[in-house]
């Protein structure tokens, strides 16, 4: 009896929206009218240098890309040098797969991006929390739309063998794996090895050549690190933690442009607000974001005209359940309390791929 071969899954495109058309008769007229004011800046991107940074890392992996193993042969897909890769390091909240995102979606590289079936040359996984290398394997696979025999469990080896196959097949040129460390959590050293030995199989193999992207926290730069051959591949695009005064005047200008594109003013006489609301956001950009966001959502839908640190405190009160004796805005000995509060429970989501159709951009440095 032969065995059913695992074959590319058909593209389908799901189309809910009449499941989501009747979401929409649980929402009341004012619900709709916060949407449509918060919509301008949730559909804004705001720019730094760490932007031009991963241009410039991207700009090196497709130069890489482009060039020949062997310069007297025409260039092929087995006629291309081994591939080189970056990975982007910070905290949690410091807005790292959020600017990866934007830059794979506004690059005029990767038409297409994030739309199954497309053809586009770079894909992006979201490594599953505390996995392992043969999970990240099979997460891989899904990306492609590849369907492996449900009715067999695959050895880690063979995942990855299924998963080279089709980057080939596919002619997929780079894979960014985001929150890498994922994988990294309960590896014990041999498994480390493995880790280390399957990203440099798939950058150096003579077949078919891959580009890697990776994205988390600063432990990935030790496992990286720990491999010769990897380490000498990879760059790194480090995302530092917000500072006390080259960033305050970014924070401010920041907090005032939002408020001001949806008509709100700033309070005035809290001068401490900006150093508040850094250390409140664990000094990572991604947060100080987030958190500026929902304050201004309840100051509109509270119909107020002026956003203060009344909003601020009562939207660091959501996210962390702290009392007002440990809240960062509203205690008087703010500066002593522990910032990291906010990162227990966080947890990163997925992104719109879309491209941001509102962007603002400023040159400040973090």
């Amino acid at each position: 009896m032969s065995r059913r071969r695992p074959q590319v899954k058909p593209v389908v495109d799901d189309d809910i929206a009449d499941r989501l058309a009747s979401l929409t008769s649980f929402l009341t007229v004012e619900d709709g009218r916060v949407a449509a004011v918060m919509a301008k800046l949730e559909a804004t991107y705001v720019r730094s240098n760490r932007d031009e940074r991963i241009a410039v890392q991207i700009k090196r992996l497709i130069k890489n890309a482009v060039k020949k193993r062997f310069k007297n042969k025409p260039l092929s897909g087995r006629n291309r040098r081994a591939g080189v890769g970056f990975a982007v390091v910070g905290e949690s909240g410091s807005g790292k797969t959020e600017a990866l995102e934007v830059a794979f979606a506004e690059h005029p590289a990767f038409p297409g991006y994030g739309e199954p079936g497309s053809g586009c040359i770079l894909v992006s996984v979201l490594a599953p929390g505390s996995c392992t290398l043969g999970q990240l394997g099979y997460t891989v696979l899904e990306a492609l739309n590849y369907d492996p025999d449900s009715d067999t469990v695959l050895r880690e080896n063979e995942v990855w063998k299924r998963v080279r196959a089709q980057l080939r097949a596919q002619k997929i040129l780079f894979l960014h794996i985001d929150d890498f460390g994922n994988v990294l959590h309960q590896a014990s050293k041999k498994e480390l090895k493995k880790i280390r030995d399957t990203l440099r199989n798939l950058m150096i193999s003579r077949i078919w050549p891959v580009h890697l992207i990776l994205s988390g926290t600063d432990e990935i730069v030790a496992v990286t690190k720990g491999d010769r051959q990897l380490s000498r591949r990879l760059k790194y695009v480090v995302f530092e933690d917000l500072g006390p005064e080259d960033d305050a005047a970014w924070i401010a200008d920041v907090v005032e442009s939002f408020a001001k594109a949806v008509g709100l003013k700033v309070a005035k006489q809290e001068e401490d607000l900006v150093p508040r609301l850094r250390r409140a956001a664990a000094f990572q950009m991604g947060l100080v974001i987030e958190i500026l966001l929902e304050a201004i959502t309840l100051c509109v839908e509270g119909r107020r005209r002026t956003v203060g640190r009344k909003d601020f405190a009562e939207a660091y009160a959501e996210r962390t359940m702290q009392p007002e004796a440990l809240n960062m805005f509203l205690s008087p000995n703010w500066m002593d309390l522990d910032p990291s509060v906010i990162l227990e429970e966080e947890e990163e989501e997925e992104l719109s791929v879309g491209p941001s159709k509102n962007v603002r951009k400023t040159t400040r440095k973090f």
